[in-house]
């Protein structure tokens, strides 16, 4: 990726933490979203107070980090088409395991783990890809 105005070793270090950590932000936002789902809609278990809590604290760190990646590449949503899309798909990915978390019927629960399984995969693709085919 192109890195505007970051020619400096320092600002590449920067970059790349930001980047790294987003990365791992998303490894475990989604690993916790799927042990949270087995737990309680497979195993029909209560999850311990902090599983309920702790997926908040990462996505609100996801979140900066991806706020953070959009000043330093220079490309943002509704301005750039990938990173819009990309959005889009989070957005989709987040509706969706809301909705399949808090669903009694265990068939619209895994309906819906499955549309946000494929919003993920999606949003993955765009933040690879950059969005070209």
């Amino acid at each position: 990726i192109k890195l505007n105005n970051y020619k400096e070793n320092k600002d590449f270090t920067v970059y790349f933490a930001v980047k790294h950590s987003h990365l791992l932000l998303v490894l475990l936002s989604v690993v916790l979203f799927y042990y949270r789902f087995a737990v309680t809609k497979l195993l029909g278990k209560e999850l311990p107070k902090l599983l309920k809590i702790l997926p908040h604290v990462i996505d609100t760190l996801l979140l900066a980090t991806a706020a953070a990646l959009c000043v330093l590449i220079q490309q943002y949503p509704f301005v750039h088409g990938w990173i819009t899309a990309k959005l889009g798909f989070v957005i989709g990915y987040i509706v969706f395991a809301i909705l399949a978390m808090k669903s009694e019927q265990k068939s619209k629960s895994t309906v819906m783990l499955a549309l946000s399984s494929i919003c993920l995969v999606l949003a993955a693709y765009m933040a690879v890809t950059k969005g070209s085919m």
